[in-house]
C-alpha cells in the first residue's frame, strides 16, 4: 500500500483503501487516481471483462481459475465490493484444494482492500501477516517486501505510526537488497508521512526529500510529480513556505508537461496557500483561481473544495467578506451534493462566521447549530454514551426533589444529622488537605534529595571521564614521544652497528630478526597511542576519526563497516566529541566481539541542536532485558557517557534479528 498526498494504495493489488464507507465523491476520486496510477501488476481493469468472464467458464479447477477469479475481483472493486469479495474468496477457497501459495498470497493482497474499505483494519492486518509468511514460505523476495509494506499500511490505518515505521523501513530493506530502487521513493513517502502523522515534522522532511532525491533519476514523471507536491506540503506545514513554493512550482511543471490535471491542481492550491502566507495575496488569488477552474473542468469535487477554501481564505485576508461567503456556499452546497461529511463540518463554521461578519445572525445561528449537530453525531457512541449519561443524572436530580416535596415535614428532624455530617465532613476534608500538604512537601523532599544525588552522580562520572581522556591523552603522548622516540633511537643505533659490525651468519639473521621485531614493537606502540587518543580526532574532528576508525575495521576483513554522515559543516565542542567517538568506538567494538556480523552501519546526523548517532549490525542480536540485568562493563560505559551527555539511549534488538542501537543529544 503506497501513500500519495493522504491516500494509501495497496503495493500489490494497486488499489486505494479508505478508513470510511465511500461517498459517491470518493468514488470520483478513485476512478481519476486510479487511472494515473502505473502499478507494478497487470490489473483486470486493463483486459477486457468479457474475456475474463470467458476463462472463467472455460477453466477446469486448477490456478488459472484461480488467477481469473483475482483478476474479475479487482475489476468489480470500484463497482460492487460486496461482490469482489465475493470472487476473492473463491480464489482463496480454491487455492487452498491446490495448495496453491500464489493463489493464498494474490487473495491476501487483495481482499485487505476489501476489508480496508470496510474499516476492519484488525482482520485486515491479521491477513497481510499471513501473506508474509507464506512469501517466506515461497522463498520470494520482491513478495517479502511487497507484505512487509502492507502491514505497515495496515498499522498507519490503526494510528500505530511506529509500527508503521518500522515495517516501511523492513520493506525499504529487501528493496534495497534487491536493487528495486523503484518501490523506495513511495516507501520513504509513507514512513514521512508516519512521522507527520506523529507531528514529528523535521523528520518527515527528512524522509520524503530522500524520496525526492531518488525519484529524480527515475523516468517516473507522475511519481516526481506527487513527491514534488508531498515536499511542498510538508515544507508549508513546517511555515517554510518559500521552499515549499519551489517544490509546488517544479511539481506544476511535471504535471503539466505529463498533462496529470490532478497534480496541477494540487500544486494550485500549494502555492496558492504558500502565496497567501508570503501575503502576496494577489499571486494567491491567481493560483486559487486556476486551480479552481481545472479541478472543475476535470469534475473532482474534493480539489474543487480544497481551491475553494483556499480562495476563500485569501479573501478574508483582502477583507472582501461577501466573496469569502460565496466561495464557502460554492463549496459548502458540492459538500451536501456529495455526502461529504467530513468536509460539511468545517464548512458548516465556516459559513456561521460569514454570516455573522455579514450581521445575518439568524442564518449564523442556523448554521452554527447544523455544525453542532453533524460534529455531535461524528462523535459516535461516545456522545451517545454521554447524552445517557446525562439523562440518567436529569432522571436521578427529578426522582430527589419529588423525594425532597414530600418529605418536608421531616426537614426539622433530619437538620441537625445533616449539620453533624456537615460537620464531620469539613473535619475530614480539613484532615484530608493537612495529610495531603505533609505528603506533597515530603514527596517534594524526596525528589529535591534524589535530584542532588543524580547531580552528585553526573558530576561523579563528569570527572571521571574527564580524567580518564586526560589520562588517556597523557599517556598517548609519553609513549608516541618518550617510548617512541626512545624506540626509534634504539633502532637508528642497531642499523649503524648493522653497517659498522661484521657477524657470523646466524648472528646477523638473529640481529635482523631483532630488528624486524623493534619495528613491530614500534608499530604496535604508535596503534596504541592512535587508539588512546586518536590525532585525526584532536586535529581534524569526529567525522574525519569515525571515518578512519571504520576504514580501519572494513580493511582488517573482519567486518564491513559503512558509514553515513548529515549535518556536520562545523565541528562540535571537542569534549563532545570525544566522548561521541567512545561511544562508537565501543559499540563497534561490542559487534566485533559478540555479534558475529557480517555488516554494521554508522550514521551521525545533526539537525539544528539535535545530535544522534545510530549503529547498526547484521548479527545474532540478543535480549536486551537480559543483557541490562547483567549490567555488564560495554554497555554500562556507553550508558555512562550518555548520561554525561544528558542524552538518551535506546537499544532494538532480538535474537537472530541483528541489532540497532540509537543515541539522541541536545547541545
Amino acid at each position: 500500500m503506497i501513500l500519495v498526498n493522504g491516500f494509501i494504495y495497496n503495493l500489490y493489488s494497486g488499489n486505494l483503501p479508505a478508513q470510511q464507507p465511500i461517498s459517491r465523491a470518493m468514488q470520483l476520486v478513485i476512478k481519476v487516481l486510479f487511472s494515473l496510477l502505473i502499478v507494478t501488476e497487470t490489473f483486470a481493469q486493463n483486459k477486457d471483462v468479457n474475456e475474463i468472464l470467458k476463462k472463467i467458464g472455460e477453466s477446469r479447477q486448477d490456478t488459472n481459475l484461480v488467477l481469473s477469479y483475482i483478476e474479475y475481483g479487482q475489476f468489480l472493486e470500484n463497482k460492487n465490493l460486496d461482490s469482489a469479495a465475493k470472487y476473492y474468496l473463491k480464489a482463496s477457497e480454491l487455492s487452498e484444494k491446490l495448495n496453491y501459495d500464489t493463489g493464498r498470497f494474490k487473495f491476501r493482497s487483495n481482499y485487505t482492500y476489501v476489508l480496508n474499505l470496510q474499516g476492519k483494519y484488525e482482520p485486515g492486518l491479521k491477513l497481510n501477516m499471513e501473506s508474509l509468511e507464506i512469501a517466506k514460505r515461497m522463498k520470494h523476495q520482491v513478495n517479502i517486501g511487497k507484505s512487509l509494506a502492507n502491514i505497515a499500511a495496515s498499522y498507519t490505518y490503526m494510528a500505530n505510526f511506529r509500527e508503521a515505521i518500522r515495517y516501511n523501513q523492513l520493506s525499504a530493506d529487501v528493496f534495497q537488497k534487491l536493487g528495486k530502487t523503484e518501490y523506495l521513493p513511495r516507501l520513504y513517502v509513507n514512513i514521512g508521512t508516519a512521522f507527520e502523522h506523529a507531528n514529528l515534522l523535521n523528520k518527515s522532511l527528512q524522509y520524503k526529500q530522500k524520496a525526492l532525491a531518488l525519484a529524480r533519476p527515475m523516468k517516473d514523471s507522475l511519481q516526481l510529480a506527487d513527491i514534488l507536491t508531498t515536499n511542498g506540503v510538508c515544507l508549508s506545514n513546517l511555515k517554510r513556505y518559500k521552499e515549499g513554493a519551489t517544490h509546488f512550482k517544479e511539481g506544476l511543471a511535471v504535471a503539466k508537461a505529463i498533462g496529470s490535471d490532478i497534480y496541477v491542481i494540487q500544486a494550485y492550491a500549494g502555492l496558492c496557500r504558500a502565496s497567501r502566507a508570503d501575503k502576496q495575496l494577489a499571486r494567491a488569488k491567481e493560483y486559487g483561481e486556476e486551480g479552481l477552474k481545472l479541478a472543475r473542468k476535470s469534475g473532482n469535487v474534493f480539489l474543487e473544495i480544497e481551491c475553494l477554501r483556499a480562495l476563500m481564505f485569501v479573501a478574508e485576508d483582502m477583507n472582501l467578506p461577501d466573496l469569502s461567503a460565496k466561495l464557502t456556499a460554492e463549496a459548502l452546497k458540492i459538500a451536501e451534493e456529495n455526502e461529504m461529511t467530513d468536509r460539511l463540518v468545517e464548512l458548516y463554521e465556516d459559513y456561521a462566521t460569514d454570516m455573522y461578519r455579514q450581521e445575518n445572525y439568524k442564518a449564523a445561528y442556523d448554521y452554527l447549530m447544523k455544525y453542532s449537530i453533524l460534529d455531535d453525531s461524528l462523535q459516535g457512541i461516545d456522545v451517545q454514551k454521554q447524552l445517557q449519561e446525562l439523562d440518567t443524572r436529569y432522571l436521578t436530580a427529578q426522582k430527589e426533589n419529588r423525594i425532597i416535596s414530600l418529605e418536608k415535614e421531616k426537614q426539622a428532624r433530619n437538620t441537625l444529622i445533616y449539620s453533624l455530617v456537615a460537620g464531620l465532613l469539613v473535619l475530614l476534608v480539613v484532615a484530608g488537605l493537612v495529610y495531603r500538604n505533609i505528603a506533597i512537601r515530603k514527596r517534594i523532599a524526596e525528589n529535591e534529595v534524589l535530584r542532588l544525588q543524580q547531580e552528585r552522580q553526573l558530576l561523579a562520572t563528569h570527572s571521571i571521564l574527564k580524567g580518564q581522556e586526560e589520562e588517556r591523552t597523557r599517556v598517548a603522548r609519553d609513549l608516541h614521544d618518550g617510548l617512541g622516540g626512545l624506540l626509534s633511537g634504539i633502532k637508528l643505533t642497531l642499523n649503524s652497528v648493522k653497517g659498522n659490525v661484521i657477524l657470523p651468519e646466524a648472528s646477523a639473521m638473529t640481529f635482523t630478526r631483532a630488528l624486524s621485531q623493534l619495528d613491530g614493537a614500534i608499530s604496535e606502540m604508535r596503534r596504541v597511542a592512535h587508539s588512546m587518543m586518536p590525532e585525526t580526532l584532536v586535529r581534524f574532528g569526529l567525522i574525519d576519526a569515525l571515518t578512519d576508525f571504520c576504514n580501519g575495521i572494513s580493511e582488517s576483513g573482519q567486518l564491513q563497516v559503512s558509514i553515513h554522515t548529515f549535518g556536520f559543516d562545523q565541528r562540535l565542542d571537542s569534549s563532545i566529541e570525544i566522548v561521541l567517538y567512545r561511544i562508537a568506538q565501543e559499540l563497534l567494538n561490542n559487534v566485533l566481539k559478540y555479534a558475529e556480523a557480517t555488516e554494521a552501519q554508522v550514521q551521525l546526523t545533526r539537525m539544528g541542536k539535535n545530535v544522534s548517532l545510530t549503529v547498526e549490525d547484521n548479527g545474532k542480536g540478543f535480549d536486551v532485558e537480559k543483557v541490562r540485568q547483567k549490567k555488564g562493563t560495554g554497555l554500562g560505559n556507553v550508558q555512562a557517557r550518555v548520561d554525561y551527555l544528558n542524552g538518551k539511549l535506546d537499544i532494538q534488538s532480538k535474537p537472530e534479528e541483528g541489532t540497532s542501537i540509537l543515541v539522541e543529544i541536545t547541545l
